[in-house]
């Protein structure tokens, strides 16, 4: 998932270090990079969901009430460059969102160091706050633990209310098995996704044949908005997509780059960003190789949202359900007939919008 940066560093020597480690690494987008205290606390209040970078020995101007003000009460994860080991003011400290950065040595400034460490910390606060449940962003957690992600038996928050999506993520033998499925799905009331592993050339072909198979509106989706409730999208094959939510409410995919992934859509980053977007996601994790849709499954379920595993000796190949339930996503493991019963109950406990799901 994209790195997007605010800089608020008073060093030009500094400012160019790190701008240079930002430069860097591919998946990193700068917002925006200031040099003063107010300038600061305005480019982070434009960019409220932006990872904030900020230098100590900024604070320490006479005009920076107002930047500690708002990142003592930023939800976003804060990275902040001691080079010097200044001590941290008071606000500051114990905050969950706040991670440090120092130099090896207490007084020396390490720019190198600090440059090795500002990506790793970067991605790693990242990926505890999307990981990390509402209650552990609101509550005091020392800054040394910020980065530890809680344990597989740390219970979930109280489920909130119906679900705005569902997405359905799946690899190896789902064509099949959603043929099976499906003729017994209901019309969805809420937008409803799925994530097929499949080349780019097939999947709006095989949106074509299920629709035929079931009897329901099923279309290929790509960049854009969801399609209208009603229908049931098949996110377009051979790339991968995050989800974001319009400032209307709905949702619409963007395309994204995810490093390093082998099989496409990406289900994990899907997951991984309408947990981050807050969207309040059923998920089902259904037969598939390897474990694409563990982790995202799991930050859903921190959130209070259900997550369903497709019970293991029912896969043509188990691998992705196993993940999701060794790492403790998955709150049921049911078998085919028993996961479609389950998203009806969804459908039916959702009231259906006034408005398409997908209109942006």
């Amino acid at each position: 998932m994209k790195l997007r940066v605010c800089l608020a560093v008073k060093s030009t020597f500094t400012a160019i270090a790190l701008r240079k480690s930002l430069a860097d690494y591919p998946n990193a987008q700068l917002l925006g990079e200031e040099r003063t205290c107010p300038a600061a606390e305005k480019l982070l209040l434009s960019q409220p969901s932006g990872l904030a970078v900020v230098d100590v020995d900024l604070l320490a101007d006479p005009d920076s009430a107002g930047l500690l003000a708002l990142l003592a009460q930023r939800r976003e994860p804060t990275i902040l460059i001691n080079a010097r080991g200044t001590p941290l003011p008071h606000s500051l400290l114990n905050k969950p969102a706040i991670r440090e950065l120092t130099s090896r040595r207490p007084g020396e400034l390490d720019i190198g160091h600090l440059q090795e460490l500002l990506i790793p910390a970067l991605r790693a606060a990242r990926e505890a706050w999307v990981q990390a449940g509402p209650a552990s962003r609101t509550t005091g957690v020392p800054v040394s633990t910020f980065g530890a992600s809680a344990t597989a038996s740390t219970p979930p928050p109280a489920r909130r209310g119906a679900a705005e999506l569902i997405v359905i993520g799946v690899s190896t033998g789902g064509p099949t098995l959603l043929v099976k499925m499906f003729k017994d799905l209901v019309k969805p009331t809420i937008p409803m996704l799925i994530a097929q592993h499949m080349p780019a050339s097939e999947t709006a072909g095989f949106a074509l044949r299920l629709s035929e198979e079931i009897g329901q509106s099923i279309v290929e989706t790509g960049a854009g908005p969801l399609p209208e409730i009603g229908r049931i999208g098949i996110v377009q094959g051979g790339r991968d997509f995050q989800i974001l939510r319009n400032p209307n409410g709905k949702f619409r995919l963007k395309e994204a780059i995810v490093p390093h992934n082998p099989f496409h859509p990406s289900i994990d980053h899907l997951l991984l960003t309408a947990a981050e977007a807050d969207i309040a996601v059923h998920t089902v994790i259904l037969t598939g190789m390897g474990q694409d849709g563990a982790a995202g499954a799991l930050a859903l379920m921190r959130r209070g949202f259900p997550v369903i595993a497709q019970r293991p000796e029912t896969c043509a190949v188990a691998g992705m359900p196993t993940s999701a339930i060794q790492n403790g996503a998955a709150q049921q493991v049911q078998g085919p007939e028993q996961i479609v019963e389950s998203i009806n109950r969804w459908f039916a406990a959702a009231k259906p919008a006034t408005t398409p799901g997908g209109t942006p």
